[in-house]
This record gives structure tokens, C-alpha cells and sequence, in this order.
């Protein structure tokens, strides 16, 4: 467990949740004196692709099994990088603690969580590292989908087929071939890492619309969960709402990320691309689940207050966010609920004993950590199995919230507040898809969310949310 900075109560990061691996990273037709641009890397990567034409065709013990080129390159900003890669199926995260990142392009295949366990490295891979799945999950998987989400449908677990990734100081570039994977579009996609970076263009501008009764609409829903709550049926329920931005022009996501990330320097980084104009991103606070080999990590995150204009401000709020008697109670829902889910995949856990404060841009929660030694035969999809969704984005108990929302949330949240992250045989770091928006074209829809409780106001639950939002009304401004 790591400790309290300076005795500060502000948070700290665990160990990295996807570990580097002790294997020797593949070295490629480059001597190890050698200049190593992306822009060269990707030339000798393609010339092993070439080379390697029918592999997996003619050899059938290629089925099931991913072939893998690795090399190494000096540093790049990976967030620039993959704004010159071409559009359509471009993905990203970074994790909270900012020593891991990684993009890829393409998709070498995808399938529910989980399939990450059944493709296995090809043996003759002995120097390269097991490759990172991408991760996206909806809130409610049992939800009919809207059409603004149906694209999404297969994008649960995917492999990309170029992968991008920097661990600490070490940057690399990999090609992941599987049975049946379109070769020369593999050599067409490394063209473009030959490239060299473009130039920032103007971006649009983005005009919030008007919310038009929408807070009406909150206060008639968060009357309705008291409601609820008040006759025994719940503890708690996270109502969500959007709101909507037209731009005067496409948007890029990778750009609209950027501008979020420059903002929100803490957090969880994370795009879905599933085509021309069609992603989900955002810049979210909370983990649901990190595994290291078999030590999982999660938290429990609950209750707002904003951050103050100033340090004195700052703290009054930060203090009386943790001596709020209905926060600590929204909070201790999420660590009570985290514990039952883990205990049933652990050995033995560990639990903070009090909640700290976790300092975000624009908000600060309570939050509270939870480690847990696993079980042998646990796997990543037990995991989210039970830890998704916890109480901080549906409520208590957690399967009669999500009906509620089922019958009274007019949206379908899609993969706003699903799991969200990258997995891979060693490790696995999935976050809770918060403080993220839709992208279609020239429109921004984002999400924001509240727990109720008890003791909840309408016009307090839709500030909260209003400061939940600020890093998009940002970008309007």
C-alpha cells in the first residue's frame, strides 16, 4: 500500500497495474548502435511483414495464435503521434500514475472480455511481450442499444493490429498478426508512422446547446429515486444527464482528447475509435479493478465538492467534503460494496482505514483503496464480473438501481460509466468510463452523473453535475 503524500491526504499511485515484462524486447533488422526514429522502426517492421507473407495462412498451428514483431524507438508525444494515423479504428489509454501508455491502429481481432486468455503468443515470439487488448465495456450490457452506440457493439475486447507503447522510458512499436489479418494493409497502415508529424490545425469551436427543460427533467428524477429510497426499495441511485455541443466542423477526437488531458493532467486517458468521425473519450478519475500478476487493486470513489479559487478555499472545501455525514454514507456504499465483490475472488484484503482526498482539476472526491491477494483460478472477467457496476455509477443494491435506471433514465448510457482500460495476460487496468463524451461528426455529447441519497437536493445533485462538467464547457470557451 502506498502512503499519503507529505502527510497531505492527497493520493498516491500503486505499482503499475500492466508490468513490464523481464523479457528482452525483440531488436528488429537494426543494429543496436542505430538511430532509432519511429519513422525507421516502422520501415524494418514492414520489411518483417513482408518477409513473413503466409505464415499464418500455410502453417496451421498459427490458429489461435498471435505472431508478433517488436522494436524499440525513441520517445514520441503517443497522443500526437496517433492524430497522423489514419482515422477510423485508433485507440488509446494512459493510466492514472502517467508511466504507462498505450495507442493502437487497426483491429488484428476482438470478441468479449476474455479473449485475450484464448489467443495465445506464438512460440517463436520468445523475445517479445504479450500484447495489450483494449477495453470497453457498456454500463448495462442487458440495455437495448441506441443508435448512437450500435457501432460499438464489437468493441468489448480488441487486438489491435499496430501497437504503440511506452512503459516508463522504453517506447515501442508492435505488429500483432493473426490467422486470416489483411498483410498489406498491416504494410500500408506502418507506412503512416513513417510520416512525419503534422503541425497542429485550427481545431472547430464548440457551442453548447441549451439544456431546454433538462433540469427540470433531473429534478422530477431525482424526486422520483427519493421516492424509492424513502419506501426501502434502494439505498442509493447515480442518475446521469448530458449535455450537448455542436461544432463548425468535424471533430478529430484525438485533438478534442488532447485539449481534455491538457486540462485534467491526473486521471485515466482513454479513446474508442470505431470510425471516421465515431469515438468515446474522456479523462476519468476512478479505477475499477487494476491486476498485477495475481494482486488486484480497486477504490471505492464517492462524493463531490469543487476545487477552490484558492488554497484556503481548496482545503474548507476539501474538509467539509470529508466531515459530510451524506458523503461519508454515499461513500462507505462503494467500499462496502467493493468488499463484498472482491472477497469473494481473494485471499486476504486490505482496506484504508479512512477514506482521502482525491484532488482532480476541476472536483475532489473521497476515495478509498482496496488490495486484494486473488484466488489462483481468478480472471480478469471475475473481476469486473463482480465489481461492475459498483454503487458510485448505479447505486445500492446495485441490481435494483439498474433497473430503476432501466425504467425512469431517459438515455441509455452505452459506454459512459462501463469499464474501460487494457488487459493482457500479465496484468489488466480497467477504469469506471466517467467524465467522458460521444463524439458523432460534428456533435459532442457528455456525460456527468450523481449519487442520490437521502438528504439529496435536485438543485445541489445538478450543480454537481454542472461541476462534473467543466472540462467539456472548457473546450466551448
Amino acid at each position: 500500500m502506498t502512503g499519503k503524500e507529505g502527510g497531505t491526504g492527497r493520493w498516491t499511485e500503486p505499482t503499475l497495474a500492466v508490468p513490464m515484462s523481464a523479457s528482452p524486447v525483440e531488436q528488429s533488422p537494426l543494429r543496436d548502435d542505430a538511430p532509432r526514429s519511429l519513422a525507421s522502426v516502422a520501415c524494418a517492421l514492414a520489411a518483417r511483414v513482408r518477409s513473413f507473407v503466409g505464415h499464418v495462412a500455410q502453417d496451421r498451428r498459427g490458429a489461435g495464435r498471435i505472431v508478433r514483431f517488436e522494436a524499440a524507438f525513441d520517445p514520441v508525444d503517443l497522443l500526437a503521434l496517433l492524430r497522423t494515423l489514419p482515422v477510423g479504428s485508433r485507440r488509446y489509454f494512459r493510466d492514472r500514475s502517467t508511466k504507462f501508455e498505450v495507442a493502437g491502429l487497426g483491429v488484428a481481432a476482438h470478441g468479449p472480455l476474455g479473449a485475450h486468455e484464448k489467443l495465445v503468443l506464438d512460440p517463436a515470439c520468445v523475445a517479445c511481450r504479450e500484447p495489450i487488448w483494449f477495453v470497453a465495456m457498456p454500463f448495462d450490457s442487458a440495455r437495448e442499444r441506441a443508435n448512437e452506440w450500435r457501432m460499438y457493439v464489437h468493441a468489448s475486447c480488441v487486438l489491435p493490429t499496430i501497437e504503440v507503447r511506452r512503459e516508463g522510458e522504453l517506447h515501442t512499436l508492435a505488429v500483432n498478426i493473426v490467422e486470416g489479418v489483411d498483410l498489406a494493409r498491416i504494410e500500408r497502415e506502418l507506412g503512416s508512422f513513417a510520416k512525419p508529424l503534422q503541425p497542429r490545425v485550427v481545431e472547430p469551436a464548440l457551442l453548447r446547446e441549451s439544456d431546454g427543460d433538462g433540469e427540470a427533467q433531473w429534478s422530477r428524477a431525482v424526486r422520483t429515486g427519493l421516492e424509492r429510497i424513502r419506501a426501502g426499495d434502494l439505498r442509493k441511485i447515480v442518475l446521469a444527464r448530458t449535455r450537448r455541443y455542436a461544432a463548425s466542423g468535424e471533430l478529430d477526437p484525438t485533438a478534442v482528447l488532447t485539449r481534455l488531458a491538457s486540462r485534467e493532467l491526473r486521471g485515466f486517458r482513454f479513446l474508442v475509435e470505431v470510425g471516421p468521425g465515431q469515438a468515446f473519450l474522456g479523462v476519468t478519475p476512478e479505477r475499477l479493478v487494476s491486476r498485477s500478476g495475481r494482486t488486484a487493486r480497486s477504490e471505492a470513489v464517492a462524493g463531490t465538492r469543487p476545487r477552490g479559487v484558492d488554497g484556503v478555499a481548496d482545503r474548507l472545501l476539501g474538509e467539509s467534503l470529508i466531515s459530510s455525514a451524506k458523503d461519508r454514507r454515499e461513500q462507505a456504499l462503494v467500499v462496502e460494496r467493493v468488499r463484498e465483490a472482491l472477497t469473494a475472488c481473494a485471499t486476504s484484503l486490505r482496506i484504508d482505514a479512512e477514506p482521502r482526498l482525491l484532488r482532480l482539476a476541476y472536483v475532489q472526491h473521497l476515495a478509498t483503496r482496496i488490495v486484494a491477494d486473488l484466488r489462483p483460478d481468478v480472471s480478469d472477467v471475475d473481476l469486473v464480473r463482480a465489481l461492475h457496476p459498483t454503487p458510485a455509477v448505479a447505486g445500492a443494491p446495485v441490481m435494483q438501481a439498474i433497473e430503476a435506471l432501466r425504467a425512469f433514465e431517459p438515455f441509455d448510457r452505452g459506454l459512459y460509466a462501463g469499464p474501460v482500460g487494457v488487459v493482457s495476460r500479465d496484468g489488466a487496468e480497467i477504469a469506471v468510463a466517467i467524465r467522458s463524451a460521444l463524439i458523432s461528426g460534428d456533435r459532442l455529447t457528455a456525460f456527468a452523473g450523481a449519487g442520490i441519497v437521502e438528504g439529496s437536493d435536485p438543485a445541489e445533485e445538478w450543480r454537481e453535475t454542472g461541476h462534473k462538467l467543466l472540462a467539456f464547457e472548457r473546450l466551448a470557451t
